[in-house]
């Protein structure tokens, strides 16, 4: 507002560019209003027939108020009636002339004012559709409005904010060396509505802190009393012009995150949320949306000034409205669902108090999908506050499997099962893993529960009718493992998962199936844990939440495996039972779905990985994945997703952003979680670590893994181990690690054999004999039909029969694959073995150097990379660098891919060249 004040003092035009709905007119009407000194005259297009509809809104040599309305038809007319009215392009004197929307203006009439801008004749403030969203047949007007700022003739004011792009570019630029993860970044982004001064701010503000505050705070977003001063005191004065009505409107908007426009102004009012929409503080989610987004940094400075400003008459209306809707069955969003439930806890007088009209099987479905939002958003105390709503209501005899006429509970029964799995969720999180156990009895209260003789009929609901009191038990029970797992004591709980246990022999069963495809992972049976799996998958009786995880344990054995065909083919079947879970889907069920969901794909994004399949295209799906869960506020679904970032990072040898990614994840993960799972964050930071060169704090995160009384598994041991051979390659592998150098265990672990074996080809100590690589690679080549694992396979072959040609094509193949650790690989050993000279290597070199020198290669070095690309240049191995630098050879290896990354290298020879070209570019 500032800036296109003085533009205007100034005599400068101002174009201001934005999305309708982004409150351009609000805006340019309150820059003409801070100039009452001047004379302004508003200019609009005539409808009926060609011409331009002039009017004096304001002149200071005359009484205040509006003067007359006149239409112009002719150009030659507008002109001389504008700069009379003016009669100076002086700063005092100049007339400013208002033309809201002004690409909707007639070319001629349009033109007109642009020359008379250009001349300076007329000080312009002119409102329009930015480039990227004009209509096409307005698309020339808004070019011929930009080219003004363009030529320089006028300021330029873009209120649509940043993209999501530009928006992560200008965050990596202001935090510069320090480092923030991906979701922090998109937090900073959600937050900050695309403006690129809240989002320095806040970007700023999260290098300020420490690395938990930050991710705490941002992913919250803040919470009241965390706004950095100076963005709350810029969004003060933007809102300083609202009713406290209208914030207080805005802070509940901003409670309901996304929101369809006609469903907010049944809450908020039409008015209000026309004015908030005008004021540029509700804005649309993305361009061309329908769903409109308050703006947090906007609600939470509203907060700071009035920490009750998520009360009064706006909440009340959007309460009974919200019962109405789900009443009428209009399936209601989480957020919704979690606004009703605080106020329903909040009331000392039970929810009748606060919405008359609501029944109890409402209440019950509505705040026990408001405990799985809260747990989602890793907010235990809430999602126990909501659950205890449900488990504390009576239980009437006949309301077991009743429900609404429409609807029916997510788990059908009374509901008290999927309340009480979310009480035990919190309870666990909390640290309270005996309770935790104890309040599982109560979801069976008022269950009906069938006879053991009838219990393996399965439901008798067609396959996307409401669930049966079976599934609720298969849930129940499903939790129940999950809790033992974790708690590593089975059938220490108190009576109420006994219970459970005993309720039902079937249900019970479909668990144990899951269970036994755990179990088989942990030890590394892949092929006992893909026959569990499938069996499980393709069971039309077991519940479909069930069934979706055997499919993610399924792909996971499949990759180990090396069967790609199979892989894709359960990641298809999962990807059906996601969607009859959506469709069989109410309000009560939303969040579940959503976790449901998340899980799945997390899951076969990570058996992808594992296999080395798709590592070009993940990062832009993961990027999707994490703004929807910053989005929806979904902090534990952020946790996998930065440790499959931080996967990526570490298979691309950039091992900074691996343990920065790593390190959120742990930091974000929910409790409680497998063992297997903290084992694998555990063991990928540790491994980013190792290749850092921090040693000891990797040694230091293993033996956490490994500490006395922590329960561990083959596959744990396994990835400690690993880790431990990077920091010291000699270590000899203790006996529960796989040994894929030999042709039989190679064939049984395929994936994990060629992988080791490509660790080992890089290597020229002599530790392990040529034939036995070549030997495990050619028996697991046989046993995958994976690409990149073939590749691999062809690699380690050539690499350990000095097959230099084909080293320089694989190279090729590598970068093609994302793979970039082994490009490297195969481009140093190549380098050994070829004649520089030769076509291969000419070839081979030339592709690399001109995909290099677009790719980063202004960044400077740090200090280590550069000593490290200087005794490279210099022709020493990675070992001997390794020894004079006291760094682990994996440590030099990363630190030389990067150097040669940034200067644009071709080879590890022409980085002596590249460094005196930069030393001699400096010192010029």
């Amino acid at each position: 507002m500032l800036e296109a004040e003085r533009h205007v003092r100034s005599g400068t035009s101002v174009v201001v560019l934005g999305v309708p709905g982004s409150g351009r007119s609000y805006f340019a009407a309150r820059v003409v209003e801070s100039v009452p000194d001047l004379k302004v005259v508003a200019v609009r297009s005539a409808t009926s027939t060609p011409g331009l509809i002039v009017s004096s809104v304001h002149d200071p040599a005359r009484a205040a108020g509006s003067g007359s309305v006149r239409r112009i038809p002719t150009v030659a007319a507008g002109a001389e009636d504008l700069t009379a009215l003016g009669g100076t392009s002086s700063a005092a004197g100049a007339t400013v002339v208002l033309a809201d929307d002004a690409h909707l203006l007639d070319e001629d009439h349009l033109q007109m004012l642009c020359d008379l801008a250009s001349d300076g004749r007329v000080v312009l403030v002119a409102t329009t559709d930015t480039p990227s969203t004009a209509p096409t047949a307005r698309a020339a007007a808004v070019a011929r409005l930009t080219s003004l700022w363009l030529d320089a003739g006028a300021g330029r004011i873009d209120l649509t904010g940043l993209s999501d792009a530009d928006g992560h570019d200008l965050v990596r630029s202001v935090a510069g060396s320090g480092r923030l993860d991906l979701a922090v970044r998109h937090a900073i982004l959600a937050a900050s509505g695309g403006s690129p001064v809240t989002i320095r701010e806040l970007t700023l503000d999260a290098l300020r802190r420490d690395r938990a505050a930050a991710e705490r705070d941002l992913l919250g977003i803040h919470g009241t009393g965390h706004l950095p001063p100076r963005v709350a005191e810029r969004a003060r004065r933007r809102l300083a012009s609202l009713s406290t009505e209208d914030r207080r409107a805005l802070v509940l908007l901003w409670r309901l995150d996304g929101f369809d426009p006609e469903r907010a102004a049944r809450y908020v009012g039409e008015g209000t949320l026309r004015r908030l929409v005008r004021h540029g503080c509700v804005t649309p989610t993305s361009a061309g949306s329908s769903t409109l987004r308050a703006t947090p940094v906007d609600a939470e400075a509203v907060l700071l000034d009035d920490p009750d400003g998520s009360s009064g008459p706006q909440l009340a209306r959007a309460l009974r409205s919200m019962i109405e809707l789900d009443g009428a069955g209009v399936v209601l969003g989480p957020f919704e669902c979690l606004v009703l439930s605080d106020a329903w806890v909040e009331s000392a007088g039970g929810p009748q108090s606060v919405t008359p009209s609501v029944t109890p099987q409402q209440v019950r479905r509505i705040s026990t999908e408001a405990a799985r939002k809260a747990n989602a958003m890793l907010q235990p105390y809430g999602a126990l506050s909501h659950a205890m709503l449900v488990l504390d209501s009576a239980v009437s005899p006949d309301s077991a499997g009743s429900g609404d006429s429409t609807r029916s509970d997510a788990l059908g029964g009374s509901g008290r099962a999927a309340a009480a799995v979310e009480a035990s969720r919190a309870l666990a999180a909390l640290g309270s893993v005996r309770a935790a156990h104890d309040i599982l009895g109560r979801g069976l209260e008022g269950l009906p529960v069938p006879h053991a003789q009838d219990a393996g009929e399965g439901p008798t609901a067609g396959p996307l009718s409401a669930p049966g009191p079976s599934e609720e038990l298969e849930l129940l029970a499903l939790w129940r493992a999950e809790l033992d797992d974790w708690d590593g004591a089975h059938g220490e709980g108190a009576g109420g998962d006994q219970a459970v246990a005993d309720a039902a022999d079937r249900p019970v069963r479909s668990v144990e199936a899951l269970r036994s495809a755990v179990h088989a992972l942990r030890a590394m049976h892949w092929r006992e844990a893909l026959e569990h799996a499938r069996s499980l998958m393709e069971d039309d009786s077991a519940a479909l939440v069930l069934r979706l995880r055997a499919c993610a344990l399924a792909g996971t054995s499949a990759a180990f495996l090396g069967h790609g065909a199979r892989l894709e083919s359960i990641t298809t079947s999962g990807r059906r039972l996601h969607a009859r879970l959506v469709a069989q889907a109410g309000s009560p069920t939303a969040q579940q779905v959503v976790d449901e969901g998340t899980a799945f794909f997390s899951a076969s994004l990570a058996a992808h990985l594992a296999c080395a399949v798709g590592l070009v295209d993940t990062p832009s799906r993961l990027d999707a994945l994490m703004q929807r869960a910053v989005a929806a506020r979904d902090v534990a679904h952020t946790s996998t997703l930065s440790a499959l970032a931080g996967y990526v990072a570490l298979a691309a040898g950039d091992d900074a952003t691996a343990e920065t990614e790593v390190g959120a994840a742990l930091a974000r993960a929910p409790r409680p979680s497998t063992h297997e799972t903290h084992a694998w964050f555990v063991t990928m930071r540790a491994a980013a670590l190792a290749r850092l060169g921090r040693t000891a704090e990797a040694d230091e995160l293993c033996a956490a893994v490994e500490a006395p009384g922590t329960t561990t598994s083959r596959w744990s041991r396994y990835l400690v181990d690993s880790v431990r051979r990077l920091v010291d390659p000699a270590t000899t592998p203790p006996p529960v690690a796989p040994t894929p150098f030999r042709a039989a265990e190679a064939a049984a672990q395929p994936t994990i054999a060629l992988l080791a074996a490509a660790e080992a080809a890089s290597n020229v100590d002599g530790s392990v004999r040529r034939q036995d690589l070549v030997d495990a690679a050619t028996a697991a080549r046989e046993q995958t039909d994976i690409g990149s694992l073939q590749a691999v396979a062809d690699y380690v072959i050539a690499a350990s029969t000095a097959d230099a040609a084909t080293l320089a094509d694989l190279t090729r193949t590598f970068e093609g694959l994302g793979m970039r650790q082994l490009a490297d690989a195969c481009e140093e050993q190549a380098v050994r073995l070829l004649d520089p000279d030769s076509p291969h290597a000419l070839s081979a070199w030339r592709d690399r150097a001109s995909r290099s020198d677009g790719d980063g290669s202004e960044e400077a070095l740090t200090t280590r990379e550069r000593e490290v690309a200087v005794l490279a240049g210099r022709g020493l191995s990675n070992r001997e660098i390794a020894g004079r630098l006291f760094l682990s050879v994996r440590t030099v290896e990363s630190h030389v891919y990067l150097a040669r990354r940034k200067l644009g290298a071709a080879s590890r020879r022409d980085l002596a060249g590249r460094l005196a070209e930069l030393d001699g570019h400096h010192r010029s």
